[in-house]
C-alpha cells in the first residue's frame, strides 16, 4: 500500500487530469489544503509512475492511468496536437482555479453532450461557468490569437440560442471593441483574465447591492427596483441608477441608447475606481459613485494559501 496515492487530495489530482489530459504544474496548489509539502508529494507521485511530467505540465503515467480505469474515473486519452494544446492547457486551469469552490461549477466544453459535435471543428467557447446557479457561456482569447479568431467569437455568439449570459476571458481588453458585442443578450461580461478577477468573479451574485445603494442614495431621495431594462434602481423621476462589477458590453450599450433617446436625462454609475477607468470612455457624460465593492460581500472560505 505504500505506493498508492496517499489520500483523498491526491486521488482528486489523478481524477483531474484522467478528465482534463493536463495540469501545468503551478496549478497543482489548488487541489491541497496546505501548501506546506505538496510539491514534494506531486514529486513523490511522478517518481511512483502515476504522473509524468512533460515540460512544465503534468499528465498520468502507466499507473496513473491504470489507476483512472480501476477506480471508473471519466478518461481522456492523451490528445498530442500542438495546435489544440493551448486550448486543453487554458481549460484545465481555469477548471483547477475553481476546483474546491463551492458556489462555481465549470463544465468544460467536452462534456457539453448537445454541443460535442461542433466543440473542436466549429465553436470557440471552452466551457460553462454556473455562478450560484447562473450559468455563463464562457470564451477566452489571448495575445496570440489573431482578428480571424476574434471575429468567429463574434459569429459564435450570434448563433447562440440556449445561453443569454456570456463572459469573455482575455489579457488583451484593447482590441474590444463595445459595439461590436452587443447581441441583445442579458450579459456580455469583458473580464481581463487575472488570478484576481478570477476570485472576484467568485462573488458576482454576493454583493449586496441593496445596502449601497441605500448609502448613496437613500438620504437624497426614496429609490425602487427598477422596471426599465436601461437601468436597476431609479426614483422614477430623474434618477436611473446601474451598478458595474465587471464591465458589461450589453449593459452600456442599454445605457447609451436610453441617453441617445433622452438628451435631457442622465444615469448614474455604481463601480469601483479600476472600472471607472474602462467605463468613463465608453459614457463619459454619467455620473459616477465610486464605491470599494470588497467591502460589500460576503466571501467564501478560502480553501489554498
Amino acid at each position: 500500500m505504500s505506493n498508492f496515492p496517499n489520500g483523498s487530495e491526491e486521488i482528486s489530482l489523478l481524477e483531474f487530469i484522467s478528465k482534463y489530459q493536463y495540469l501545468k504544474s503551478k496549478d497543482t496548489k489548488y487541489f491541497f489544503s496546505t501548501q506546506k509539502y505538496y510539491k514534494k508529494r506531486i514529486s513523490n507521485l511522478v517518481s511512483k509512475k502515476y504522473l509524468r511530467r512533460i515540460k512544465s505540465n503534468l499528465i498520468l503515467d502507466e499507473l496513473g492511468i491504470e489507476f483512472a480505469e480501476l477506480f471508473g474515473f471519466e478518461y481522456n486519452k492523451l490528445n498530442r496536437n500542438k495546435k489544440y494544446l493551448p486550448r486543453l492547457l487554458y481549460i484545465s486551469e481555469l477548471a483547477a482555479f475553481y476546483n474546491k469552490c463551492h458556489n462555481v461549477k465549470f463544465t468544460p466544453s467536452f462534456d457539453m453532450k448537445d454541443k460535442e459535435e461542433y466543440t473542436i471543428t466549429s465553436r470557440k467557447y471552452i466551457g460553462v461557468l454556473e455562478i450560484n446557479g447562473m450559468e455563463y457561456l464562457t470564451y477566452y482569447f489571448t495575445e496570440n490569437h489573431n482578428d480571424k479568431y476574434l471575429r468567429l467569437i463574434l459569429y459564435d455568439i450570434q448563433k447562440e440560442k440556449k445561453y443569454k449570459n456570456i463572459i469573455i476571458l482575455t489579457n488583451d481588453v484593447n482590441r474590444i471593441k463595445t459595439s461590436d458585442f452587443t447581441f441583445g443578450m442579458n450579459q456580455v461580461l469583458i473580464i481581463n483574465d487575472t488570478e484576481e478577477n478570477r476570485e472576484k468573479l467568485k462573488y458576482i451574485h454576493s454583493i449586496d447591492w441593496y445596502k449601497i445603494i441605500k448609502e448613496l442614495f437613500y438620504k437624497r431621495c426614496n429609490i425602487y427596483l427598477a422596471d426599465y431594462n436601461f437601468c436597476e434602481y431609479t426614483d422614477y423621476k430623474n434618477k436611473y441608477i446601474n451598478t458595474f462589477y465587471f464591465f458589461d458590453t450589453e449593459k452600456i450599450n442599454r445605457i447609451k441608447y436610453f441617453l441617445k433617446e433622452n438628451k435631457d436625462k442622465n444615469a448614474d454609475i455604481v463601480c469601483n475606481r479600476q472600472l471607472k477607468e474602462m467605463l468613463i470612455k465608453e459614457l463619459p457624460n454619467c455620473n459616477y459613485n465610486i464605491i470599494d465593492l470588497e467591502q460589500y460581500i460576503e466571501r467564501e472560505p478560502f480553501y489554498y494559501a
